[in-house]
């Protein structure tokens, strides 16, 4: 059975896939690749979706803060401190939403 970790199609408008402005790969691929990590570490099932909460996947507050600071350093940015919530970091889909704003295309 396929999972989404084998193939991420995140197509943009005109041909364009979100991650272009990206190296390394699409922001749907590598934020999976952030996240699969710290849930490995912790020993939990990796999400199926992009709209599975992440904590009811099993992770914690600090966990979370540990994910913001990986996404941080994944993408080569700084996240606002008035971007710093809950709501942003409760998906995988709310994650890449708040890179797409962060990064440009």
């Amino acid at each position: 059975m396929a999972s989404i970790y084998d193939r991420v199609d995140d197509s943009g408008p005109a041909g364009r896939s979100a991650g272009d402005a990206v190296a390394g790969g699409s922001v749907r691929t590598r934020l999976f690749d952030v996240v699969g990590a710290l849930m490995r570490r912790r020993q939990l099932a990796l999400p199926t979706g992009l709209d599975q909460s992440l904590r009811d996947a099993g992770l914690k507050s600090l966990d979370l803060v540990n994910m913001m600071l990986a996404v941080e350093d994944e993408f080569g940015i700084e996240i606002p401190q008035d971007l710093l919530t809950i709501e942003n970091f409760r998906t995988i889909g709310a994650m890449e939403s708040l890179v797409a704003k962060l990064v440009p295309l």
